[in-house]
């Protein structure tokens, strides 16, 4: 049995109700209360040991169900604050279909590894901030800028990307393009770090893209212990 930390010895069943789901979700695993969640991410407190095998699972409960959410990790140092959380990495992509199921198979050695290589940590790795993220599909550039090795992308629309997601940039200034990861964002941009010499703000177009399409329709998005 896996040790959770804080917790009585046990295989880390937790871990679906510690992510963080955007969007419009069905009931989730266990009779979890169906809900739609646009928060921070919330700290998994227990350990994902080698030996836990998972499957992230996407279902889709509406006839135009569609598009992808990602599962991403990132250590946090044992007591630490949520806002400590080391670079998040991306885990897997599962994707909706109308009156499907879908899933991908992932074990606890999996994130853990990632999680470990992702925040340059050498210790052992036993909390993890674990969220599910929903695919952006494709979002249009109107602006761009670089000042000391900071570009800041600016988007037509609002959108809903987080501090350390992992964004693809194909832009029409081709110093900022390339896969970059959030370093901070307002309601209609984000900033990464990209050491180019200094652009002056100005319009541009081009996309953005976390790697997966938007989701649509009514979907559960689950992370379960495989039996």
């Amino acid at each position: 049995m896996a040790r959770a930390t804080g917790l009585a010895p046990r295989r880390a069943y937790q871990l679906d109700a510690a992510t963080v789901l955007l969007g419009n979700v069905l009931a989730g695993a266990r009779g979890r209360q169906a809900e739609t969640r646009t928060g921070a991410a919330r700290l998994l407190n227990t350990n994902l040991a080698a030996q836990n095998d998972w499957k992230l699972i996407a279902a889709g409960g509406s006839s135009n169900s569609a598009g992808g959410y990602i599962l991403q990790a990132a250590h946090v140092a044992e007591g630490a604050a949520l806002s400590s959380a080391s670079t998040y990495t991306n885990i897997g992509v599962v994707t909706a279909a109308a009156g499907a199921v879908n899933e991908i198979a992932i074990s606890g050695k999996q994130i853990r590894e990632a999680v470990r290589a992702a925040g340059s940590v050498t210790g052992d790795v036993r909390v993890a901030a674990v969220r599910v993220r929903p695919g952006t599909g494709n979002l249009a550039i109107s602006n761009v800028a670089l000042t000391t090795n900071v570009a800041t992308i600016t988007l037509s629309a609002a959108h809903t990307m987080l501090v350390g997601e992992v964004v693809t940039v194909g832009c029409s200034n081709p110093l900022v393009n390339g896969t970059f990861t959030i370093t901070a964002v307002t309601s209609t941009t984000f900033s990464y770090s990209s050491t180019q010499s200094n652009i002056t703000s100005a319009s541009a177009t081009g996309t953005v893209t976390n790697g997966a399409a938007v989701p649509v329709g009514t979907n559960t998005v689950a992370l379960v212990p495989a039996q």
